[in-house]
């Protein structure tokens, strides 16, 4: 007799197949994102250090060594264009030129020159899917503070000190600089990732001593 395999087992292979399949591809999914999401959480931890190192090295601008590095971030909705101002899908390492303890691209005309009106030194954008979903100030006991949409975070690094002066605008008018390191105690940049309904949180946490952390959220 010739030997073969029946229409029942044949679908019972198949329908293991498909389960199989379908599993691999949902956990692979899964697992892409929350790379991406990590691999973010990273790239803000390592530049926050760049702007340290930066500072701390004595790294000059023209003939000044006095001056300040740091990472501006601002929760902005994306629009075409924005990306030197900082968005949820982009951040700016910068050099503080006229030592104001902020960001200042009132004269922009590109990246990589630092100058008065024009501190950018790079535009880190978001490609992924992922997004800077929040930042939140503690002032310590837990009290949370969120940045709104309009306002922005600098955490900026002045030799010969490691600890960060924390810079906060909650609009274009009102902010404050915590340069004594007493009012803010650390910043959270929230980091999120929504991808076929799979959603993955990082959150990057620099305190005022200088300590920086990823963490799942």
């Amino acid at each position: 007799k010739n030997s073969g395999v029946t229409m029942i087992e044949l679908t019972v292979v198949l329908f293991i197949f498909i389960v199989i399949s379908g599993m691999t591809i949902f956990n692979y999914s899964k697992f892409n994102t929350s790379i991406s999401t990590q691999n973010l959480a990273d790239d803000v931890a390592l530049s926050v250090r760049r702007a340290q190192g930066y500072a701390i090295g004595v790294r000059g601008s023209g003939n000044n060594f006095q001056i300040g590095y740091g990472v501006h971030f601002a929760p902005k909705i994306f629009t075409a264009g924005s990306e030197y101002r900082g968005s949820e899908k982009s951040f700016v390492l910068f050099a503080d030129i006229d030592s104001d303890y902020k960001y200042d691209y009132l004269s922009y005309d590109g990246c990589g020159a630092p100058k008065s009106g024009n501190e950018c030194m790079e535009i880190l954008s978001i490609l992924s899917n992922d997004k800077i979903s929040g930042i939140y100030l503690n002032a310590g006991l837990g009290n949370q503070e969120q940045v709104p949409v309009d306002g922005s975070v600098e955490i900026l690094f002045k030799r010969p000190n490691p600890e960060p002066v924390f810079c906060y605008r909650s609009d274009v008018v009102h902010e404050n600089c915590d340069k004594n390191n007493s009012l803010i105690s650390n910043v959270r940049i929230n980091i999120t990732n929504n991808y076929n309904g799979q959603t993955t949180n990082r959150s990057v946490t620099i305190t005022n001593n200088g300590q920086i952390s990823v963490t799942s959220s």
